[in-house]
């Protein structure tokens, strides 16, 4: 059998391991921000324009579709009410999903909690990439770099569908990966994406902040609650790894990630709602 980890020690050692991610990223951020800057200064830019750094983002999606269909009259397409909503509905399914991995929120069997959190994980993260697709699209001639940024997200959320269909009770059963079977694929997978979101997420901001220019509330609030669900998506993903489910505690915290992650994600959809529709 494999060692039981107490839930501190885990808990300690993920942090560490973030931080130290943080500083890799960091070090990509100054690269890029020099790439950016090289691109700008060989670009003639009309002065009486200003540098957009996050059109590329989800939360710009529905200005850049409401200028192209709405004609200036103030009107919002459907495509900008899909987005928004589409991301409150991802968020009530995680939510859902996630307080069935918590093994004391339903009496019913392990095997039928995983399956119905598989299925609330499944639909909510298909919403998630529907939204980074339409997000993606928005960034068609916007340059190179908000291409890749937005491919990062797209990334993210491909991997996070494929790692809730492999959460799915049965699909694992008889696959070995790392000497562990059922092979923890979809942990894997949450963890690859949510670690992509993240990575999407924190350029974004670092974009923001290099700016200059006032940032308004709600995408502040967008960014940050994204990047904390993700966080504790990623939590949820590690704690659900085979060699900690011998312990109780373990799977309990990891369901109670997931349940905060997907709060964190309903308040990024609210905070887009805000942002494009009021």
């Amino acid at each position: 059998s494999h060692p039981e980890y107490p839930f501190s020690l885990l808990l300690v050692k993920l942090i560490f391991y973030h931080c130290e991610l943080i500083i890799l990223i960091s070090s990509f951020f100054a690269t890029m921000s020099d790439i950016e800057e090289t691109a700008s200064a060989d670009e003639e830019v009309p002065e009486e324009e200003e540098p957009q750094p996050l059109e590329d983002t989800a939360k710009e999606t529905g200005d850049d579709a409401a200028e192209e269909a709405g004609g200036g009259s103030g009107r919002k397409p459907f495509i900008v009410y899909y987005n928004a909503l589409s991301r409150v509905a991802m968020a009530a399914f995680l939510i859902a999903g996630g307080t069935y991995a918590i093994p004391d929120v339903w009496l019913t069997t392990p095997t039928q909690n995983f399956q119905y959190c598989a299925i609330f994980f499944i639909v909510g993260t298909f919403l998630f990439l529907i939204c980074t697709l339409i997000d993606f699209k928005s960034t068609c001639g916007n340059g190179f770099i908000a291409l890749v940024n937005s491919s990062f997200y797209i990334f993210g959320a491909a991997a996070l569908l494929a790692g809730s269909i492999a959460f799915f009770p049965g699909m694992m059963d008889n696959v070995t990966c790392y000497n562990y079977t059922p092979c923890p694929l979809g942990q894997y997978l949450y963890i690859g994406g949510t670690l992509g979101v993240c990575f999407a997420l924190l350029w974004d901001i670092g974009r923001l902040l290099r700016s200059g220019n006032v940032i308004p509330f709600p995408f502040i609030i967008a960014l940050f609650s994204a990047l904390v669900g993700a966080v504790n998506f990623n939590y949820g993903a590690n704690f659900l790894m085979n060699q900690y489910q011998t312990s109780f505690d373990a799977v309990q915290k990891g369901g109670l990630f997931f349940v905060v992650g997907g709060i964190c994600f309903m308040i990024h959809a609210l905070a887009v709602c805000k942002a494009y529709l009021f």
